[in-house]
C-alpha cells in the first residue's frame, strides 16, 4: 500500500494546490546520495517550481498502524537540507495519526499533518 498511499498524498497536494502559497510545477518523489552520511536518501514527496528556485515542498508518507513519531519529521527536515531552497514547506501523511511529540515539533516548524481520513 506504500506506493499507492504516496500517490494519493501527491494527488492530495495537487487538489489543494494554491499557486500563491505553494508555487510548485513539478511534484514527485526523489532518491539519491547523501554526502553527509554516505547513504541513499528517499523523499516520498518533493515539489518544486521550474521557474522559481526559492520554494520547495517536502513530504513523507507512512501507511502504518502506529502513529508517526517525531523522529520521522526530524529525518524529513534533515533530508530536506540536501536542497538549497530558502523556503521549505513540510507535509506528513499518515494512515493513523501522529504522536504528541511529532505534533509539537510540527507546530514549531510549520509542518502540515494530514491523516488518511482527511484525504
Amino acid at each position: 500500500m506504500g506506493p499507492a498511499f504516496e500517490k494519493l498524498s501527491q494527488d492530495y497536494l495537487w487538489e489543494h494546490y494554491d499557486i500563491e502559497k505553494m508555487p510548485f510545477t513539478k511534484l514527485g518523489n526523489w532518491w539519491g546520495p547523501d554526502s553527509r552520511t554516505h547513504r541513499q536518501v528517499e523523499l516520498d514527496i518533493l515539489g518544486f517550481s521550474t521557474e522559481d528556485s526559492s520554494f520547495a515542498v517536502f513530504g513523507e508518507c507512512k501507511w502504518r498502524n502506529e502513529k508517526i513519531s517525531r523522529q520521522i519529521l526530524e529525518k524529513l527536515i534533515f533530508n530536506s537540507a540536501l536542497f538549497n531552497y530558502p523556503k521549505k514547506e513540510y507535509y506528513l501523511f499518515s494512515k493513523t495519526g501522529f504522536t504528541d511529540e511529532c505534533q509539537k515539533l510540527a507546530k514549531d516548524v510549520g509542518c502540515h499533518l494530514i491523516v488518511f481520513e482527511e484525504m
